[in-house]
């Protein structure tokens, strides 16, 4: 018996050794970088990062439906963006509390968390989080369930669900980049975009969506080069594609790439079946969710109508288009979605240097080119609808955040947009840059190095700009030491 636990062992250290130098290459850093992000950044630093951890407890304690704060949040004239969300523990609420006042840049909280069950409850409202799908939370409410099951506090759930967020990131991306057939280096270097770890080092819910979407883009990329195509691996993907939509609606953009198989493979009637029965599906059982969760003509109430903004757009179209050309495409608040989309980290209050952000997308480019035996390239018609795809999901997110955060028919702006927002669909642009011959005359030692030499300057620039931004925290230590509890690493 532990002959075979031995020989099993030394057969995945050896495939392990074995892997292609880019997948060891985003383990390595991956794993390296979201950990010292873990350690690094105080709790509730990250965007919304309150409303997610209250979702993920909620989720814990099978509380699905948000309550009201108040039996009079609802009535015409009063605030409504803090009015829902769940009760929480005490010590939560003063976790959030001491986040708000000293913004992570005080080294001891007034307060230890010793208590293994607080009876207490207090009141903390999700704001934008409060519609948000169980399946992002999936990572975090086994951390917390863990912590549960063996008694610890909260802090140490906290950290339990920031660690399991980033291991399923880290798992999940690696098997989107084995099966990837298009430049593994562009996608490995998308996948360790700075902005994206320190989200999925986090609470947030965002690394499921960026790691399944990943994954469902490698997965049917993967079927375009498939002899035939099974029903199975067709409910798969229709699975695959519902969750996604669940965790972010805008998502249903990357169902267009059911039409990148060719016609030979899947044909039309087929197709056309699939593709109509998966849409219909994911947006009834979207609708469905959000009937069971809070209104948005409610929610989002403070800021914008929706229904009535998408009234005024569809009587005239061309205040959104004119906005976003002028403001956005061809206009200077188009730099900072770009810059964004790299690091803007903290509360979005502590921005990456442009110069990184410069040899980030430089390094994106050199990796997108990088082309590899068995690589494949697309067909022209292929490319088209890629561009389409990536086209429309730039519209629709713009598009969402323009009913929900604008005043009707305003025409200086369109606030909510941020860089981050973008990062789910930007593995669709890696195949773009496919080609049947090998673009880079580079050996592949070269182009790694290079490459990996890259990524770890942006990488550990980033972590300084963190250090910086938590600068107490640098100096005291790790926020677990703030506590009488034992630490999770």
């Amino acid at each position: 018996m532990v002959e075979q636990i031995k020989n099993s062992m030394k057969e995945k250290i050896k495939r392990l050794i074995e892997l292609p130098y880019v997948l060891k290459f985003f383990l390595v850093f991956s794993s390296f970088f979201g950990v010292l992000m873990i350690k690094t950044i105080p709790p509730l630093q990250a965007p919304d990062e309150i409303g997610h951890y209250v979702k993920a407890e909620a989720f814990s304690d099978f509380k699905i439906r948000p309550r009201e704060k108040s039996s009079t949040s609802s009535k015409k004239g009063n605030s409504t963006w803090g009015e829902y969300g769940f009760k929480v523990s005490s010590e939560i609420y003063k976790m959030n509390e001491y986040a708000n006042q000293t913004q992570g840049k005080e080294s001891k909280p007034p307060y230890q968390i010793k208590e293994k069950n607080i009876a207490e409850k207090m009141f903390i409202g999700t704001g934008g989080i409060t519609n948000y799908s169980f399946i992002n939370y999936i990572p975090q409410l086994i951390g917390i369930q863990i912590g549960k099951l063996f008694q610890k506090n909260y802090v140490w759930q906290y950290y339990s669900a920031r660690v399991f967020n980033l291991i399923f990131y880290i798992f999940i991306v690696f098997f989107a980049l084995k099966i990837f057939p298009f430049s593994k280096w562009g996608a490995a270097i998308l996948a360790l975009n700075p902005m994206a770890l320190f989200l999925t080092s986090s609470v947030s819910g965002d690394g499921m969506i960026i790691s399944g979407s990943f994954f469902f883009t490698s997965w049917m990329l993967k079927l375009i080069s498939e002899a035939k195509i099974t029903d199975r691996q067709m409910l798969v993907s229709a699975l695959m594609m519902v969750s996604l939509v669940l965790m972010k609606p805008t998502l249903i953009v990357l169902g267009i790439l059911f039409f990148l198989i060719p016609n030979k493979t899947l044909d039309l009637k087929r197709k056309g079946i699939w593709g109509i029965g998966i849409f219909l599906t994911s947006i009834l059982l979207y609708v469905s969710w959000n009937k069971l969760m809070i209104d948005q003509q409610l929610l989002y109430r403070d800021f914008a109508n929706p229904e009535a903004q998408v009234k005024a757009f569809l009587n005239n179209p061309q205040i959104f288009f004119v906005n976003f050309f002028e403001n956005y495409l061809f206009g200077i608040k188009g730099d900072g979605i770009i810059y964004s989309f790299v690091g803007n980290f903290g509360w979005l209050d502590t921005p990456l240097g442009w110069h990184w952000v410069i040899i980030y997308f430089i390094s994106l480019t050199i990796g997108c080119l990088v082309q590899q035996e068995g690589d494949h390239s697309l067909l022209i018609l292929q490319r088209v609808l890629m561009i389409l795809g990536i086209v429309a999901y730039i519209f629709l997110t713009f598009f969402a955040l323009y009913q929900i955060w604008n005043k009707v028919n305003r025409k200086s702006s369109i606030e909510g947009v941020q860089g981050r927002y973008f990062i789910p669909g930007s593995l669709l642009i890696v195949p773009l840059f496919s080609s049947k011959e090998k673009i880079l005359s580079l050996s592949n030692k070269k182009i790694n190095m290079i490459l990996s030499l890259c990524m770890l300057t942006v990488l550990l620039a980033t972590m300084i700009t963190l250090n910086n931004r938590y600068i107490e925290s640098l100096i005291c230590g790790s926020f677990f030491n703030y506590f009488d509890t034992q630490s999770i690493f």
